[in-house]
């Protein structure tokens, strides 16, 4: 169970990485822009080729990855990497501050905009293979589990069906869906059949709004699907991808208003997400990797210093003042707002690891 967590954590995150990093590096390529080095990965170099001016590299830690353009920092003598190339072996105006800020912006939304079409992509596919639903059934049945959820931290798992909640039968997933939502933040016990076992699971409903219902992210059987032509799959690909930008958006401003509480998953709650997806299906995996892509390109746009936003945001100044601004000055945000931010990670990845004991 463990490999198979940390397998998919590792495929997931490099894919999402890779094509978040490789929007960049296109771009950046596009517009003259000198690449020292794209890499997968962070720490120590397991391989790396070098062509006529980028080295591509993969390294250690699948946690991150990253794209080094020639003349992202202004004061730097030489480009930082593992390679020695001066700065005056460069044209002037293949660095990445000499370039238009037009030049520039594209090169730093084309990160987020790689994470939305590759969501848009993924569920694509899964339109196009899997169909759409068009009947659930009314059995208490379970058809798909939201990873990360309490039904999937309780182990439960796509077709156990709930004969009991509380010592009561529920014969039908109305029923079974009543007894949830009325008791949040209140422990559960649960009958399960599952083949030719049956067992009692505890589940504890989560209430992601003051006064909401309880929730264990869990959705009843589909019954059928239809086949949908290619280009209307596309079409609903892409409309699954700006509903749920537009679902992050409304979810994140809820956060901040205090109208919507829950866990923040870090890296250890992605990953266990990760795994249960990939014990789930296909599908469900799938599914989860469209939705951390666009949860991923959506929290770069955020204007916050040290993400894509942030570095948007200044451009945004520096193209109405039309003047650049003070590269130290510009720096020293993004370093403070990198600090804050590895140290939200490091506070959340905390509460997750004490969370586990």
């Amino acid at each position: 169970m463990l490999v198979v967590t940390l397998l998919a954590f590792v495929v997931v995150l490099g894919l999402l990485v890779f094509v978040h990093e490789f929007g960049h590096f296109i771009v950046a390529k596009s517009v003259g822009i000198f690449v020292e080095e794209f890499s997968l990965g962070l720490g120590p170099l397991i391989w790396k080729r070098k062509t006529k001016e980028t080295q591509y590299s993969l390294r250690v830690l699948p946690l991150g990855g990253y794209c080094k353009m020639a003349g992202d920092n202004p004061h730097d003598d030489k480009i930082t990497g593992t390679t020695d190339t001066d700065r005056t072996t460069i044209p002037q105006e293949r660095l990445f501050y000499a370039k238009k800020v037009r030049q520039r912006s594209a090169v730093v939304a084309a990160g987020p905009i790689m994470n939305f079409l590759v969501a848009a992509l993924i569920f694509t596919v899964m339109f196009g293979a899997f169909g759409i639903p068009t009947e659930l059934s009314d059995e208490a049945i379970i058809g798909e589990i939201s990873p990360g959820g309490p039904a999937a931290q309780a182990g439960l798992l796509p077709g156990d069906k709930i004969l009991m909640v509380n010592g009561e039968v529920v014969s039908a997933w109305d029923e079974l869906a009543q007894k949830i939502r009325s008791k949040p933040n209140q422990e559960i016990t649960l009958d399960v059949a599952r083949g030719l076992k049956q067992f009692q699971i505890t589940v504890l409903p989560r209430q992601e709004r003051p006064d909401g219902p309880g929730l264990i992210g869990i959705v009843p059987k589909i019954e059928a699907r239809e086949r949908i032509p290619f280009f209307k799959a596309i079409e609903f690909g892409f409309l699954q991808t700006f509903y749920l930008i537009k679902a992050i958006l409304v979810g994140l401003y809820e956060i901040i208003t205090g109208k919507l509480i829950g866990p923040i998953a870090g890296p250890v709650g992605i990953a266990q997400m990760t795994g249960q997806a990939a014990r789930f299906g296909l599908e469900s995996l799938l599914n989860l990797t469209a939705v951390l892509s666009v949860n991923l390109g959506v929290l770069n746009l955020l204007p916050f210093p040290a993400l894509d936003g942030g570095r948007l945001v200044f451009l945004g100044v520096e193209g109405l003042r039309r003047k650049p601004i003070d590269p130290e000055r510009e720096g020293l945000v993004h370093f403070i707002g990198f600090a804050l931010l590895m140290l939200l990670v490091l506070f959340i990845t905390f509460r997750e690891v004490v969370g586990l004991l």
